[in-house]
């Protein structure tokens, strides 16, 4: 028979080291020396992109768009119920209704909107009218402003609030949706693109359910983010007869190492194609796309633009419908001005309207954000549904699931895990060069097979045999006060210090730079999950390699993994993967994936390296300890959100490892430190 040892140690004061603890720091040797204007890590990152473009090319395939976005995404998992449309207020102005409405998306996912109407007699066309990254979401003034210049113009208007944007956001309070946040919802198994492209397709049934709309003639428009969901939608769903995306047609290889949120993440995209395969398959329905010329963003300029433009145009060239692929420039900055909308009109007046119109009525009356909010009362709001009720509620039904269920098979959950990791590969070793020693510290460069610089900083005894301490810092080797250097060194024993990808000496300045206040590596990991990679599987395989060394160098030492934070759960990763059973040192590593914060403004939470598409389903971090061999002593246990977790919460954690362990036969020791 099995057991599972936990030992759940609840003291006031640790005493062992914490990586991440306040401590005078000392400078530590370099080992690579790379000056930082060099950028190794961005350059590795657009010499793979180049790659996949060579390989992608190759092929020469076309892909059907709407069954890969579904499969890509895994749209099909999604439950949907009926709309059960309620209109909760109307607003009579001149020449339109607004009707502000809740629907239902998903199975108990409520979605608030407002439905612009013309007044006079339909069927009228119909146009989802998606926002950008604007305040207020649904209720700025430029989404305003468009929906009134079409419902006065003889079209019925959408406007609704993005998944986690407006009366969506953490308390129905307007916040940036991406970030951590939103890729709670990647780990979840569906990235925060495929929720909006569930909702949007939804408004679609929703408005071909009105008996005043044309359901043949619907069409599509947004700015900026609005624009990505709009050519993905008319990518997706071929009721979309025509589409207007402003300012958000560049290519996708320039979202790389570059400013992008992560409802533009399109995961393992870049495998199978670019932006301009995405636009040639709407083919033949009408696009225009409407770019600035002073757009500051790298990915939405106008070269990037024409790039995807001109290998999308031969499609339509083939089918015989140049003339409905077109796009036009505007001296603007990154914007929809009144000018593009005009534009807009025009084009959807040309393709969704049975006859020509004579005048365009440009009539605006801003209304107050209030007069257009949905949620007024608490029962209303209780239906909106946030990223982190929804994340929260189906993490809990998953886990509940996973310990419930009579069996675990080991070998099945390691297989599963390896596919989510996407491109996992185990490194091999390709050159070893050692450096002269500094400071007393030797220094040692692994080369592997893929053009990676890994750095070794090590400090060992000339005398006995006993543990070597290997530390993967979430900080980079550099956050490593020599204090530290010294416990580990004591008593006959060594120290290894390891920067991993993006980490310490292998930052990416380009990628900190354009992370700015964002949580960290929100640029490097989203640029690595476009590749078909991430950085939880980038960390762990450079984990295997340096140990697969590590052992080799010394065989008779007793190997000591220590990590924190991030790094953390890819050293458990990695455990998990090569059922390596040497002990593990882990401080303040998450409980969950699932947020335990409200809101997506919380600087000291985890940083955006950890997200894995669907962990939480596959069995969330207590999947990973109960499948990991290895004795593992955790540390001041956290949240996502970094603060520490309850007592109460902690005894929980341990319960459910232990259940897991069980079901395995799994009887390493778990010591938890509070």
């Amino acid at each position: 028979m099995h057991y599972t040892y936990i030992v759940v140690i609840i003291i006031l004061q640790s005493t062992m080291l914490k990586l991440s603890q306040a401590q005078q720091v000392h400078a530590l040797p370099n080992v690579l020396g790379v000056p930082e204007i060099l950028d190794q890590t961005e350059s590795w990152v657009m010499d793979h992109v180049q790659e996949l473009a060579i390989d992608r090319n190759a092929r020469q395939h076309t892909l059907d768009m709407p069954a890969w976005i579904r499969k890509n995404l895994n749209l099909d998992a999604v439950q949907i119920g009926d709309l059960d449309m309620h209109i909760v207020k109307t607003i009579d102005l001149d020449g339109l209704v607004v009707h502000n409405i809740l629907f239902q998306s998903q199975r108990g996912v409520y979605v608030p909107a407002n439905l612009y109407v013309p007044k006079g007699k339909g069927p009228f066309p119909a146009v989802i009218n998606s926002h950008g990254h604007w305040p207020d979401a649904k209720r700025g003034q430029i989404v305003q402003q468009t929906a009134q210049l079409l419902a006065r113009n003889g079209y019925v208007c959408l406007n609704i609030d993005a998944w986690g944007a407006g009366e969506r956001g953490s308390n129905h309070i307007h916040e940036y949706h991406g970030a951590s946040l939103g890729s709670s919802l990647l780990d979840l198994g569906i990235p925060l693109m495929g929720m909006q492209l569930v909702d949007n397709q939804r408004a679609i049934d929703l408005l071909q359910s009105l008996p005043y709309v044309d359901s043949e003639r619907i069409g599509a428009t947004g700015a900026s983010g609005g624009g990505n969901q709009t050519w993905w939608l008319a990518a997706l769903d071929e009721r979309i007869k025509a589409a207007v995306p402003v300012v958000s047609v560049g290519t996708f290889e320039s979202y790389i190492m570059n400013s992008n949120c992560v409802c533009e993440l399109h995961p393992k995209g870049l495998v199978e194609m670019e932006k301009a395969d995405v636009l040639a398959s709407i083919a033949p329905r009408a696009v225009k796309i409407i770019t600035a010329l002073q757009d500051g963003n790298a990915a939405f300029n106008v070269q990037q633009m024409l790039k995807t433009y001109n290998k999308a145009k031969k499609r339509y060239d083939q089918t015989g419908c140049s003339g409905h692929f077109v796009y036009e420039l505007f001296d603007e900055k990154h914007d929809y001005t009144k000018e593009m909308q005009r534009s807009m009109l025009d084009w959807f007046n040309r393709y969704l309207k049975e006859e020509a119109t004579d005048s365009t009525d440009m009539t605006l009356y801003p209304l107050d954000e209030k007069v257009l909010t949905v949620g007024v009362s608490p029962e209303l709001r209780d239906k909106i549904t946030t990223t982190v009720s929804y994340v929260s509620a189906r993490g809990k039904r998953m886990q509940e699931a996973l310990l419930e269920a009579n069996t675990i098979n080991r070998d099945a959950k390691i297989r599963e895990l390896k596919n989510l990791l996407l491109n996992y590969q185990e490194l091999a070793v390709q050159h070893v060069e050692k450096l002269p020693a500094q400071s007393g510290y030797e220094r040692v460069v692994l080369t592997s097979a893929d053009r990676r610089l890994i750095p070794l900083l090590m400090k060992d005894t000339p005398v006995g045999k006993k543990t070597l301490h290997v530390v993967f810092p979430s900080r980079g080797v550099a956050s490593i006060a020599v204090d530290s250097v010294v416990k580990w060194c004591a008593n006959g024993e060594g120290v290894v210090m390891v920067d991993l990808f993006g980490l310490g000496e292998r930052s990416s300045k380009q990628g900190d730079d354009i992370d700015g206040r964002l949580p960290r590596f929100h640029t490097l990991s989203r640029s690595l999950l476009w590749m078909g990679e991430s950085m939880m599987a980038t960390w762990a395989s450079e984990i295997g390699l340096v140990m697969t060394f590590l052992k080799e160098r010394f065989p008779d030492r007793e190997i000591r993994i220590v990590a924190d934070r991030e790094t953390a759960i890819a050293s458990l990763i990695y455990s998990v993967l090569d059922q390596y059973d040497a002990p593990f040192l882990l401080t303040d590593m998450p409980v969950s994936y699932v947020p335990d914060y409200e809101t997506n403004r919380d600087e000291n939470g985890v940083n955006m390296a950890v997200h894995i598409p669907g962990i939480i389903p596959w069995g969330d971090i207590i999947g990973l300890v109960g499948l990991s061999p290895a004795e593992v002593t955790m540390e001041h246990v956290t949240g996502m959100s970094g603060k520490g977790v309850a007592r109460l919460d902690t005894m929980e954690f341990a319960k459910k490892i232990k259940q897991i362990r069980a079901k395995l036969g799994n009887a390493s020791k778990i010591h938890l430190i509070q």
